[in-house]
């Protein structure tokens, strides 16, 4: 291949470190395309508390695991990550090592938006080295302080607050979807058929829909 055959992104996507002359960064952008290959989360805040589902379907000859796209990680805490599988349990371990740590140090329980933004601060900062990737996950963390709190944490660092989102391949239809039909003030019992009916909007474009394969963990004020 000649030089000027080359394409010429391929300048800037070989490193975090460098920007395109448009002022992007190539591997946070590839990650952020693997996230979009993953299945369809949904994270709906509801009166008393937050609603986490994720689709999670199997092989025929595969055999259930411990492994879940849904995990607890406090007593108030609650989070579902899409994405590589892999880069998703560091980052799940990590949010539960953060946890105990307040816990152990100040003997309560951690603020939500602080251990949001120790995951958007470990995320963001493999932006910025050579010979390191971003991960290749966003993580919907869910949980109850004072309110119910649901926040999405992007591979890029960006951390944002949502009354409910959905994240991975169906998101487009299953944002829609919650755009519209989205309540202040449901219960619970609202919130899990919102959740389930966004899924269902995102992931029917990939085949049959199966809802016995939604992976659920609700967090509530009690």
């Amino acid at each position: 291949m000649t030089e000027a055959e080359v394409p010429a992104q391929m300048g800037y996507d070989r490193a975090t470190v460098v920007f395109s002359p448009e002022g992007r960064i190539y591997q946070v952008e590839y990650a952020l395309q693997a996230v979009k290959l993953g299945k369809t989360n949904v994270g709906v805040a509801f009166k008393d508390g937050v609603v986490l589902a994720a689709y999670s379907t199997s092989g025929k000859l595969q055999l259930p695991s411990k492994s879940t796209k849904v995990s607890k990680i406090d007593g108030h805490i609650i989070a579902a990550a899409c994405g590589f599988t892999g880069d998703a349990r560091l980052l799940i371990d990590f949010l539960r090592v953060q946890a105990q740590i307040n816990k152990l140090t100040y003997g309560e329980p951690i603020d939500i938006f602080v251990l949001a933004k120790k995951a958007a601060d470990r995320m963001q900062l493999l932006t910025q080295f050579a010979g390191a990737r971003p991960y290749g996950v966003s993580i919907l963390l869910g949980g109850v302080n004072n309110e119910p709190t649901l926040y999405i944490i992007k591979p890029s660092g960006d951390l944002n607050r949502w009354k409910a989102k959905a994240a991975g391949r169906g998101e487009k239809e299953a944002q829609e979807y919650l755009k519209k039909n989205y309540k202040d003030g449901m219960n619970e019992e609202n919130a899990r058929k919102l959740a389930v009916a966004a899924m269902e909007a995102g992931e029917k474009k990939f085949g049959k829909f199966d809802k016995k394969a939604i992976e659920f963990q609700i967090i509530k004020k009690e």
